[in-house]
């Protein structure tokens, strides 16, 4: 039933995106945003965005609060944090493999913006170069790069393949989704999972197969993408996780018709996860 390969669009193959990482001149930007095909991608406070239209024609001057995110099909595209906007988040919006991939890049600059005013070393204001992905502290000329915490997301199979779905308490009401943890310093993905399953759900696992990586700029994380099988019958710690349940195909559908369940919206890789697994697509655990 299972399979030796996870497709995981937009992610697991070539970008739609162009970084344009030999673009990045000042003078070589302020150009491409005034090319007449150039589009600008706006997202307000709440990470929410158009796509109807998705992005705008680029008007006035380049301000240093725009973000360059490179190049669709040879068309510049640019992104700016607005106050509000009347439109989607990508947890909730059905969105094309390109789309994702915009939004993602303009979260992430626009995230880092937010929270990378000052150098960590001296104090200083940081300006941002290279099209807002990176930034130099005017007092000690220390770079700064965007960061990416990776974390670990994993489906928990037992012995008769039903999955572990849980609940977090600040999470809305029957909401629910697969298991997953920050990987910590100094620790490898795969020590993190047996860690993070153990930890809030105590469940000891003994197969596990990577699926593959999705970025997710909530605020910076790389999401890491498992399957796993445990043959322990699993206990939430009531802290991180408020309650947790196996559920067998069955289970989830008429939990999730009658809505007792709520799953993750169709922006994340746990959805298409989850997906994978009620459809019998998802691969084995076990090489």
């Amino acid at each position: 039933m299972s399979l030796t390969r996870f497709n995981l669009p937009p992610w697991d193959g070539r970008a739609l995106l162009d970084r344009d990482a030999e673009e990045r001149d000042p003078d070589l930007i302020r150009n491409a945003w005034a090319e007449a095909d150039a589009r600008l991608l706006q997202v307000d406070l709440d990470s929410r965005f158009t796509i109807e239209p998705f992005g705008v024609p680029t008007t006035g001057e380049l301000s240093d609060d725009i973000a360059f995110l490179g190049r669709v099909h040879g068309a510049s595209w640019f992104a700016q944090r607005v106050e509000q906007i009347d439109g989607i988040t990508i947890r909730d919006g059905r969105l094309s493999d390109l789309q994702y991939q915009v939004v993602s890049a303009a979260l992430a600059v626009l995230n880092w913006h937010k929270n990378t005013r000052f150098c960590p070393r001296c104090g200083g204001q940081l300006r941002y170069i290279n099209g807002g992905f990176a930034a130099v502290c005017v007092i000690c000329g220390r770079e700064h790069f965007p960061r990416t915490d990776p974390a670990i997301i994993v489906a928990v199979l037992d012995q008769d393949d039903r999955i572990f779905l849980a609940h977090q308490s600040v999470w809305a009401v029957n909401r629910v989704s697969i298991l997953a943890g920050f990987i910590e310093a100094g620790e490898s993905a795969e020590n993190a999972l047996h860690r993070e399953v153990a930890e809030e759900a105590k469940l000891k696992i003994d197969a596990c197969r990577f699926l593959g990586s999705q970025p997710w700029p909530f605020s910076r994380s790389l999401m890491l993408a498992y399957v796993a099988r445990s043959h322990s019958s699993g206990q939430v710690d009531q802290v991180e996780l408020e309650w947790g349940h196996w559920y067998s195909r069955a289970d989830v559908d008429q939990a999730v018709s009658a809505g007792r369940l709520n799953l993750p919206g169709p922006g994340s890789i746990a959805a298409q996860v989850i997906e994978a697994w009620r459809e019998g697509t998802l691969p084995a655990p076990e090489d």
